[in-house]
């Protein structure tokens, strides 16, 4: 498909290498770029289309990331991040997950036991690279719709199945990102350095601050006229917020407990396959925001910012047990009998206690965000399943009746659990 878009040299080069890899052959394949992806992908952090090799008689189809054209320093800081995690975590963790620690019961020793004990979290990396000073990026990927994977409908809050796969696969990630600092800390000593990559530069932002405040009215206005003691302690956090902001980032807070975090653990940067109509596997998606932190971050991210009043009502201590007992479960595996002891519920419970405000300041901006993307998509189409990643740059109207229902019931929740 004919584009406008111009695809660099590097890229070319990079996408030769990987098509030589899939078992084509130097000049005698055919290149075919799709780019309606890139058409309707709404994020701002990266371009993202679809490559097609042909040779007959076969084919085959990877997904190529790029930062956009003229990208800025913190854009490009957020893709060299992705491009560590492709290029560097995601392989030392599968390869961790595959051999075990040496002398230990995580060494496999059937073919069913591998496939237990080895998960993988995202989809295969073909080449990762980045560049920052020459404004270089290319992240190729596998085409998992290929392998039957989809996006559920991602403004709407995930339901039970889809949230309890992904609290087990999350808790298999932390896992394996516990057991490998546990057992081989030279190797993981260069992921205790996954700092928050937009924390300062948001903060920083001309009118963030500004937006902030509006945000917290906004929430404030959902709440019922006479409930002044829950105002009160919304307006004490609206007075803090930046220094919320800022605890996300101090691990000292949550160790010996850290593990290296998604950053952006939501509905729509997950995508799953099926058996008998119910999810049965997942792959995430988007790592531009991991970093090194407290395991609770991406667990009330999912929790509070992915799933509605109804369901937490129902169904938050489920969602806290499927993940404890999944990172468990995963560290015994991967051969750490004394796992129940050192990681009890009861800490966990603790590290999301510190955290759970600040999925209450993310979320007076990422309702909104979801509302108003929502309503775009409905206006202009819904964007295809190949849409990887999802931004907005506008906020939705906040008398809207979708923006009202989510706001007053995280409020709600969060002050019946008692995290405000």
């Amino acid at each position: 498909m004919k584009s406008s878009l111009n695809v660099p040299e590097y890229v070319r080069d990079a996408l030769a290498g990987v098509a030589q890899r899939l078992g084509f052959t130097s000049n005698q394949h055919s290149v075919d770029y799709d780019f309606r992806v890139f058409e309707n992908n709404r994020s701002v952090v990266s371009v993202l289309y679809r490559v097609t090799f042909r040779e007959e008689p076969r084919e085959a189809t990877v997904l190529c990331k790029v930062p956009p054209p003229d990208a800025e320093n913190t854009l490009l800081a957020l893709f060299e991040r992705e491009v560590f995690v492709y290029g560097k975590l995601l392989p030392a963790l599968e390869q961790f997950q595959r051999t075990g620690q040496e002398g230990t019961a995580a060494t496999p020793t059937t073919a069913g036991d591998r496939e237990e004990t080895s998960v993988p979290f995202a989809p295969s990396c073909y080449h990762a690279h980045c560049d920052a000073k020459k404004g270089e990026g290319i992240i190729i990927l596998e085409d998992v719709q290929r392998r039957g994977f989809s996006n559920r409908h991602k403004f709407e809050p995930m339901d039970y199945d889809h949230a309890r796969l992904a609290m087990v696969q999350l808790g298999r990630f932390h896992a394996t990102t516990l057991a490998l600092k546990k057992h081989q800390p030279e190797l993981f000593e260069q992921y205790r350095y996954m700092g928050d990559v937009t924390g300062e530069h948001v903060l920083a932002m001309e009118g963030f601050e500004q937006t902030m405040e509006q945000a917290f009215e906004n929430a404030a206005a959902t709440l019922p006229a006479g409930d002044a003691a829950r105002r009160e302690k919304l307006a004490r956090l609206r007075g803090c917020f930046a220094e919320e902001l800022q605890n996300i980032s101090d691990t000292a807070l949550s160790e010996p407990f850290c593990v290296v975090c998604h950053g952006d653990y939501a509905g729509d940067n997950m995508m799953f396959s099926y058996n008998g109509g119910f999810p049965s596997r997942m792959v995430m998606l988007d790592w531009q925001l991991a970093k090194y932190g407290s395991p609770a971050l991406d667990f009330v991210h999912t929790v509070f910012l992915s799933t509605d009043e109804s369901f937490r009502r129902n169904h938050y201590d489920n969602m806290l047990q499927t993940y404890h007992n999944a990172l468990l479960s995963h560290l015994e595996r991967l051969g750490d009998d004394s796992a129940t002891e050192w990681f009890p519920l009861t800490v966990l419970m603790r590290l999301i206690k510190l955290q759970a405000r600040q999925a209450l300041v993310l979320g007076l901006l990422h309702i909104p965000l979801t509302v108003a993307s929502e309503e775009a998509a409905i206006a202009e189409g819904e964007p295809g399943e190949e849409d990887e990643d999802s931004g907005s740059v506008r906020i939705s109207d906040t008398t809207d009746a979708k923006y009202q229902s989510r706001m007053a019931g995280l409020l709600k929740d969060v002050f019946r659990l008692g995290f405000l």
